[in-house]
């Protein structure tokens, strides 16, 4: 008996979350996974995380997924729609030279991360324009279109990590049970344990850094840094409501609870003393003793 080939509406049966769509949209394309995360503006390890799943994919990265995919955002989304044309049904046809051209907010999106990226792992003195615009498939003049200097890259970078900590750090406020359980999770959070954590200290540290010897940079790093210490603050009154550091300064703990998380991080980063983060886990959960004990 013979099998009737699937047609291309039943090739995406099968891709019931947003996950496997993704997954049979870059399968589908004419150019390699690599490529394909080039092109959208990913990092390939990232890409490949999210096809299986285990990392969330962004609105930005579903958009520029489809577009480069030829798919519509309805059936990434939904499943629902035309799906991908199979790579084997495609290979009479050239691949293109260039991505297609993304959406002007997508296309910053995809710029502002890849530059946010690199910038942690390179350094922001030995990231080029040309790397950006390479990383996403574009044009040094489209990267300079979005970010005309390399000082306003590193501000967005700043920025883009500080939205992305504040972010991680409302989810686990959500389900802590206390105001002393939020000050545990806030220490978790805060240290430099994952490779995520290390590009957000390490774009925090080259931000200081460039302060320093730039005044320019000084109202947008100390913006981001009252940010950060006012949710510190916040917790710390929150403790005195409920009847512990009744007679502390709270400013006085905030102060010296930020400056430990920085000089402590910075050790660790740097492998300066022989910290590691559990011995820094280990003195931050001690930092506001005797006025709020978190063990």
């Amino acid at each position: 008996m013979t099998s009737t080939p699937a047609s291309p509406q039943d090739a995406g049966t099968g891709a019931s979350t947003l996950a496997e769509r993704a997954r049979l949209v870059v399968t589908s394309a004419p150019i390699s996974q690599r490529e394909f995360a080039d092109r959208i503006g990913m990092d390939p390890t990232a890409l490949s995380k999210a096809l299986r799943g285990s990392r969330r994919l962004k609105d930005h990265e579903i958009a520029a997924i489809a577009q480069v995919g030829k798919v519509s955002l309805r059936y990434l989304r939904t499943g629902e729609g035309r799906p991908p044309t199979p790579r084997a049904a495609a290979r009479g046809a050239a691949p293109r030279r260039r991505a297609d051209t993304l959406e002007p907010e997508v296309r910053r999106a995809q710029i502002l991360e890849a530059t946010a990226r690199l910038i942690a792992r390179r350094g922001f003195h030995k990231v080029r324009v040309a790397d950006i615009a390479h990383a996403c498939g574009t044009s040094t003049g489209t990267v300079h279109y979005h970010f005309p200097t390399k000082d306003d890259a590193l501000r967005a970078a700043l920025l883009y990590y500080a939205d992305r900590f504040h972010t991680r750090l409302d989810a686990e406020f959500r389900t802590a049970g206390s105001t002393v359980e939020k000050l545990r999770r806030l220490i978790e959070v805060q240290l430099p344990a994952g490779e995520e954590d290390v590009e957000e200290w390490s774009v925090w540290v080259q931000s200081w850094n460039e302060a320093i010897l730039d005044p320019t940079l000084r109202p947008g790093q100390s913006g981001v840094y009252a940010r950060w210490r006012q949710v510190v603050l916040d917790l710390v009154r929150a403790c005195q409501r409920e009847g512990m550091a009744a007679d502390a300064d709270a400013e006085a703990l905030t102060s010296r609870f930020t400056g430990m998380v920085d000089g402590l991080a910075i050790q660790v980063l740097s492998g300066t003393g022989g910290m590691s983060t559990a011995r820094m886990r280990e003195l931050l959960l001690d930092a506001f003793a005797p006025h709020i004990r978190l063990r």
